[in-house]
């Protein structure tokens, strides 16, 4: 981990961080990148051994000079003494490598995201794929046992397990305790009840939160740090726990309240298709139907709250138990298949693709043949690096030794065409370049295209730009644009050009 010290006007480190965590070592020359750690499986034979150890010089941070190396420790020795030695590094070792941990298995379910099973017999979760404290406890107890059961090599099992699982979540007979959801009071109600109020940069309200609607509608006496459980208890997966629908209304002569939601919302729709000026619904209702229109909101709860005997009661309560307290199965199923998704990367892609079903009549049969664990068959294109994307420099990392004038080190050891990829590199950046040249090109050519002969007396006169020029330059504080006409008909259009770019004749005198 990469410790940012502010050490004032210094000339012993110089840094360029990224925003991605690597970050480039400018006198040492060397590039490191912010990672968990790379996973490697462990070779069947090893080229050090007791009857043939590797001897180190101790050019490595790590490695002691003279000392014998075995297996492992050896090839980190190696390593270490060979790219990361002291002579590169100007005497002094800033960098390293060294081994984390030994794992029986491994499971990477994304980046950052993984599960370890260590020779003591201990399961390591580490991201918030397989772990949340905002996890509902449904959840956490079958992903804990379901990882342990792929660590395990025991495939065919996790989906027997998976599919009675879903006949349980189907069938109401997960503990209402565990499927609830949580809620964590982070201000108070006065706090929310104002920023609820407020809206977000795009103009667009707020969005509300379940658990604050539940507190206030029930009288709640909660606070800062406190947590409140409810369950969704829609009949569709589509119903979320809260839902605010806007309305507008006017009252009439007779003061009557009238609800003209419908036709506001059709007036809108309607300007959003001819026109880019937009216009809030509450300005629409005033303009339709005078000073008197309002808004208001009404608000939807699709949960209800937890009791605390629920929650606090030893033995499991079922909905069942309960009178009037069933959970949304559809939107708990679809959650689940959600966070379970991740997990099935052990899976070949001949079956991965039809494992998870929205029913308990859906089930699937898979063989222990078909259900057997898989590595090297990520979910999409990209997901799992391969080794010549590894070790390949970035585009980044090139800038940054074209920039000194240096070749970076061990290319030649890495098997990598420095010259190769130098002009590859220079080449895909000029072509970047043109493609955006050619798109801003298109937008002159369509702005111009549509210049009328006011847009250019608006232009002269006022310093005023059309909308379809401004919308993708600005004027610049000398009040000329950063483009010249030049008054020479263009032989294909009889027009004239800005430059390289044609403007009609209705535009000139």
């Amino acid at each position: 981990m990469a410790t940012v010290k502010n050490l004032g006007k210094t000339k012993e480190y110089v840094y360029d961080i990224s925003l991605d965590g690597t970050f480039i070592d400018a006198l040492t020359l060397t590039c490191d990148h912010n990672t968990d750690g790379f996973n490697f499986k462990l070779p069947s034979t090893f080229r050090y051994t007791d009857e043939h150890p590797y001897i180190s010089n101790g050019e490595g941070r790590n490695s002691v000079n003279g000392q014998s190396y075995t297996l492992v420790e050896a090839d980190v020795a190696e390593f270490e003494d060979t790219f990361l030695n002291k002579a590169y590094n100007g005497g002094i070792n800033k960098s390293g490598l060294g081994v984390d941990e030994y794992c029986t298995s491994t499971i990477n379910f994304s980046r950052k995201n993984y599960a370890d099973f260590m020779p003591n017999g201990s399961t390591k979760k580490v991201g918030n794929t397989i772990k949340s404290r905002k996890m509902s406890g449904y959840l956490e107890r079958f992903i804990d046992r379901g990882v342990d059961l792929l660590l395990h090599n025991q495939g065919h099992q996790f989906l027997i397990e998976y599919y009675d699982y879903i006949e349980k979540i189907y069938n109401y007979q997960i503990p209402i305790r565990e499927i609830a959801s949580k809620g964590n009071i982070k201000k108070t109600l006065a706090e929310y009840k104002s920023d609820v109020l407020g809206v977000t940069k795009s103009g667009s309200k707020k969005s509300m939160q379940a658990w604050y609607e539940l507190a206030i509608r029930e009288g709640l006496d909660v606070h800062v740090g406190d947590t409140v459980y409810y369950i969704n208890t829609g009949v569709k997966k589509s119903q979320g726990d809260v839902k605010r629908i806007v309305h507008y209304a006017y009252q009439n002569p007779g003061a009557n309240v009238v609800d003209v939601t419908k036709e506001v919302e059709k007036e809108r729709r309607e300007i959003d298709k001819r026109s880019d000026v937009k216009e809030t619904g509450l300005d629409i209702a005033k303009r339709m139907y005078g000073p008197s229109a309002y808004t208001y909101d009404e608000i939807i709860l699709n949960c209800k709250l937890v009791p605390n005997e629920i929650l606090d009661k030893e033995e499991d309560t079922l909905c069942s138990d309960v009178e009037d307290l069933e959970y949304n199965v559809e939107k708990y199923i679809e959650q689940f298949n959600k966070r379970i998704t991740p997990l099935l990367v052990c899976f070949s892609k001949e079956i991965r693709d039809n494992i998870l079903v929205s029913t308990p009549v859906d089930r699937k049969y898979f063989t222990e043949e078909e259900a057997k664990l898989v590595s090297g068959e990520p979910m999409k294109e990209g997901d799992q690096d391969t080794f010549e994307a590894l070790m390949t420099p970035e585009g980044k990392e090139i800038e940054f030794w074209l920039s000194i004038g240096e070749r970076p080190p061990f290319v030649e050891e890495c098997d990598i065409d420095w010259d190769e990829l130098v002009a590859k590199h220079l080449k895909e950046k000029e072509d970047e370049e043109n493609a955006v040249f050619k798109t801003e090109n298109e937008k002159y050519l369509k702005a111009l295209e549509g210049l009328k002969r006011s847009d250019v007396e608006a232009f002269e006169n006022e310093g005023k730009l059309p909308a379809s020029i401004t919308s993708f330059m600005t004027l610049g504080s000398d009040m000329r644009l950063y483009f010249k006409a030049i008054p020479q008909k263009t032989p294909s259009t009889g027009g004239y050009v800005f430059d390289d770019i044609s403007v009609p004749d209705s535009v000139q005198d």
